[in-house]
C-alpha cells in the first residue's frame, strides 16, 4: 500500500478516529481530576562518624574509612527494608501503616543514602524526620555496645523535603494524546481490514 492508501483509510474512517482520540483524552483528563492526593518525601542521610581515634598508631587510610563506610551505609538501607525497623518508625512518628510501609532507601554513593516515603496528605508524615535517624541511630549503638569505639559510626538527617506526587498534567495529557493518536488510526486500520474499504 502507498502512503495515500493509509491517508485515504484515515480520511473514510476519520470519525472512528476521533471517538477513539477524544476517549483516551477524556480518561486523560478523569484521571487527573480525580486522582488521589499523593505526597512523597525525600530525606537524605549521611553515615559520619562520632569521634576520631586518639592513636599514634596506623590503623588505617582513608580509603579503607570510606570502604567502611560503605558497607555500613549498605547495611542502613537493609535496616530500612525490614519489618521490626518500619514498625518502631512507625511508632516513633505516629504514622499509618501504610505510610510507613512506603519506606523506599537507595544508597548514592559511600555515605549518602537518600530515603523517601509517601502519605496521601502532607499532615500524614508526622515526625518521622526525625523518627528515622533516630531509630537507626539507636540501632547504630547497639552494635557497638560492647566494644564502646569512639570513632563509630553515626547517621545524619538533613531537612526533608515534601512534592505532590501526584502524575503532572505535563505528563498525562501528551501521553493521552499520543495513546489516542495511535489506537485511533489503528482502530481505523483495524475497521479496513476486516470490512474493507468504503463505496
Amino acid at each position: 500500500m502507498e502512503l495515500r492508501d493509509f491517508c485515504r483509510i484515515f480520511t473514510d474512517r476519520r470519525e472512528l478516529f476521533f471517538w477513539i482520540f477524544a476517549g483516551f483524552v477524556l480518561v486523560s483528563l478523569l484521571i487527573l481530576r480525580f486522582q488521589p492526593e499523593r505526597f512523597e518525601t525525600s530525606l537524605t542521610l549521611n553515615v559520619s562518624r562520632s569521634g576520631t581515634q586518639a592513636t599514634s598508631d596506623y590503623t588505617y587510610g582513608q580509603f579503607y574509612r570510606l570502604q567502611a563506610d560503605e558497607r555500613f551505609a549498605d547495611t542502613v538501607v537493609r535496616w530500612l527494608a525490614t519489618p521490626s525497623i518500619r514498625s518502631d518508625i512507625r511508632d516513633a512518628s505516629s504514622v499509618s501503616a501504610d505510610v510507613a510501609g512506603s519506606i523506599d532507601a537507595k544508597r548514592f554513593s559511600s555515605q549518602m543514602i537518600a530515603v523517601t516515603y509517601v502519605s496521601r496528605s502532607e499532615s500524614g508524615f508526622g515526625d518521622m524526620a526525625h523518627a528515622v535517624p533516630d531509630i537507626l541511630n539507636r540501632e547504630t549503638m547497639r552494635l557497638n555496645a560492647l566494644s564502646k569505639d569512639p570513632d563509630w559510626f553515626v547517621i545524619l538527617a538533613d531537612a526533608p523535603q515534601v512534592r505532590d506526587a501526584r502524575v503532572s498534567a505535563r505528563l498525562l495529557l501528551p501521553l493521552g494524546i499520543a495513546l489516542g493518536a495511535f489506537f485511533g488510526f489503528f482502530g481505523a486500520l483495524t475497521a479496513w481490514y476486516f470490512r474493507g474499504p468504503r463505496k
